[in-house]
């Protein structure tokens, strides 16, 4: 019976005990009453309740990390800064989303203020590193930003040199509170310039971006370049250090056609108006890389040069080139009987081949901007082997004169010519560029002429109506894709619209007009250099250039 309530006694009392708490628990073990066994239990329970309270703790927290990624409160901030970091007057980020501790964002887009470097700024699939803690304390180590695509429309140039200023302050702040090491961007598309006359853009290049203290170095590889006329060059390799006072092309070589182009010693200071300088080494280019696609049936060639380089993006006149052009050791320009007087000349000359004229010797003056490309001090001509005399039968040793083909210049070109492109229908635009405003109505027209433009915009438009629902800063950024294609085609229709002025001195062979009585007097030979001359004046398009010299030449050949 003693046993049973000592034993009852002792049960109801190691209850009491463990209800007191773990310090007394472990006090009263200490002191005897419970020997260094009932010390270890006690503190091997504490232990496990510790360690399942930690984990639980630990489960929560983590749901609660995991939770705020997604959740809009945590969008809206990651858009504010990027927002106020950017210096942006609008931003806007979709789908955030971390696995396995990398971010992943699947576009943000941005439009600046008058205190940010760019206007628009739109991007892709971005990633970066994303610790479980990350943006919560200390500073964010983001790593290597990458994006699939970026698309951006950087200012070049402002209204007012303050306003520049700040611009370029935006471009080199600390972000204190998020650091990366470098921005690679697979297909990266970046446009400057507010009118045709001063656009520019490195298209689907490969950009590697590195901040090191007060420079930008910025890499491209691959894609194409343009400005002016110098278009769709294919980058090889093009280096760029951005400061606070300017930009540094520390290196720029292209590929046009078989040819190539070279940068040298290239930079832009900046300020409102960045002011250009450097020179552009032509070597072997194709004319059809640099002339308009309605001069492409007339003329053709290949031609060298250094050009030096001046203007600003930010200016009426914009970027301009200007340099000598030496013909001959493969340089060459082709003119096509696509002109009118040439194609008379061929029909009225029965010695001598009018068909294509490659002028391989002489040169010829060049400057490009405000709109216009000038050819001045233009001396060039055409070598051809056009005649042979025969070898007469009674000479037994004939001269090598009589045997070997005698090389005339077949045509001299001596004069000027000035083409003027349209006057630009952005050139009312805002100095810094700006966002298209498309009418629907006029994107749309009602006539049959307009009908394929329209199903270009439609293209256009038809890949961004999702983004349209999804933000009104999408929305603008599919307006501007829109305006970019209406703008791209009527550059394509103002280059047929081209202005060509001057005039030129052509000098023939002496039997061109051999033909015609009434040519040979009307165009006598000139004995002092034994040339028929022709005052050629220039005025009008293209396709109209010539004519009317081809027209007087066919009636005086017609009387009698």
């Amino acid at each position: 019976m003693e046993a049973e309530q000592t034993q009852s006694f002792n049960q109801k009392l190691s209850q009491w005990i463990a209800s007191q708490g773990f310090w007394f628990q472990l006090r009263h073990s200490i002191s005897g009453g419970g020997g260094w066994a009932m010390t270890m239990n006690h503190l091997l329970r504490l232990g496990f309740k510790v360690f399942i309270a930690l984990v639980v703790a630990a489960g929560g927290f983590g749901v609660i990390l995991v939770k705020r990624v997604g959740s809009p409160s945590f969008v809206e901030g990651l858009t504010t800064g990027i927002k106020e970091g950017l210096g942006a007057a609008d931003a806007k980020v979709l789908e955030f989303s971390r696995t396995q501790g990398d971010a992943q964002i699947r576009r943000i887009g941005a439009e600046g203020g008058k205190g940010s470097f760019f206007h628009t700024l739109d991007a892709g699939n971005v990633r970066f590193k994303m610790g479980m803690m990350a943006g919560l304390t200390g500073t964010w180590e983001a790593g290597n930003l990458s994006a699939k695509w970026m698309d951006i429309n950087v200012r070049a140039g402002a209204e007012t040199p303050a306003e520049a200023k700040e611009a370029g302050a935006a471009l080199f702040k600390d972000w204190k509170e998020f650091s990366f090491s470098s921005i690679e961007v697979d297909e990266a598309t970046v446009r400057w310039g507010y009118s045709g006359r001063t656009a520019g853009k490195i298209e689907k290049s490969r950009m590697k971006a590195t901040p090191s203290g007060d420079i930008w170095h910025l890499e491209f590889t691959g894609g194409t370049f343009s400005q002016n006329w110098l278009k769709g060059m294919e980058i090889t390799s093009l280096v760029v250090d951005c400061t606070p006072t300017g930009l540094k092309f520390v290196k720029g070589e292209f590929k046009a056609g078989g040819g190539t182009v070279k940068f040298v010693d290239v930079q832009a200071v900046g300020g409102d108006k960045p002011v250009l300088s450097g020179k552009v080494e032509l070597s072997k280019v194709e004319l059809t890389s640099l002339m308009p696609e309605s001069v492409h049936p007339f003329v053709e060639g290949v031609i060298s040069g250094e050009f030096k380089l001046s203007g600003s993006t930010n200016s009426r006149d914009g970027v301009q080139l200007e340099g000598d052009v030496v013909l001959g050791g493969g340089n060459l320009v082709s003119l096509r009987d696509k002109f009118h007087l040439l194609e008379r000349l061929g029909s009225l000359d029965i010695y001598h081949n009018y068909r294509k004229l490659d002028l391989n010797r002489g040169t010829f003056h060049l400057k490009s901007g405000g709109g216009a490309v000038v050819l001045s001090r233009v001396d060039v001509r055409a070598e051809d082997l056009v005649r042979v005399k025969p070898v007469r039968p009674t000479a037994s040793n004939p001269t090598p004169e009589e045997v070997e083909p005698k090389i005339d210049l077949l045509i001299t070109l001596q004069g000027m010519l000035k083409a003027t492109i349209p006057e630009d229908t952005a050139e009312d635009a805002p100095v810094g560029g700006g966002v298209f405003a498309v009418d629907p109505k006029q994107a749309s027209g009602g006539d049959a002429k307009n009908k394929k433009d329209v199903l270009t915009l439609d293209k256009a438009g038809a890949a961004t109506k999702e983004e349209q629902r999804e933000g009104a800063i999408f929305s603008r950024f599919a307006a501007s894709t829109t305006g970019r294609v209406l703008e791209d085609q009527k550059l394509k229709q103002g280059s047929q619209s081209i202005r060509y002025e001057g005039g030129f001195t052509i000098s023939l062979l002496p039997d061109a007009f051999d033909s015609a009585e009434a040519l040979r007097q009307g165009f006598p030979v000139n004995p002092s250099n034994n040339r028929i001359g022709l005052d050629v004046p220039i005025q009008g398009t293209i396709y109209e250039i010539t004519r009317r010299q081809a027209d007087e030449l066919q009636e005086l050949s017609e009387k009698r």
